[in-house]
């Protein structure tokens, strides 16, 4: 962090504009204090759908790890447990696929070099954002 700058600025920015670095220490107080009694921060809304796209696989991984529990439209005719464990799982990784899709969308950039790269992301974001729809009342543990 140091070699390239201070808060995100570089050195010669910093060393004729001092006060930015005050400035900057105001806003990074109160955003954490944001986070600390709101759960999160402005910045958030600055950009919603890179903030899920960033968080969401995080929080899918870890229900999928962690779960307790099974939503019980997941469940057969059979009441096989295991099979609707399997079913589940194979639901939050497509969740988890469709989200990671977007991220990579985001981080792509639109340019027309990567027009058949950006289609295929769109497509395992859209089976993946189908099936967030389909069971987002069921993402609990």
């Amino acid at each position: 962090m140091l070699e390239n700058g201070i808060m995100g600025f570089g050195w010669h920015y910093v060393l004729t504009h001092p006060w930015v670095l005050v400035k900057e220490s105001a806003h990074r107080i109160k955003w954490a204090w944001q986070r600390v009694f709101r759960g999160w921060d402005d910045r958030v809304v600055w950009g919603i759908d890179y903030y899920l796209s960033k968080h969401m696989p995080i929080w899918l991984r870890t229900l999928k790890d962690k779960k307790q529990g099974i939503p019980a439209s997941f469940l057969g005719p059979d009441n096989d447990l295991d099979k609707a464990e399997e079913r589940w799982d194979a639901a939050l990784d497509a969740m988890i696929d469709g989200f990671d899709a977007a991220r990579e969308i985001q981080d792509l950039g639109y340019s027309p070099l990567h027009e058949e790269v950006l289609a295929t992301l769109q497509d395992r974001f859209a089976r993946g954002f189908q099936v967030f729809k389909e069971n987002y009342f069921s993402l609990w543990d």
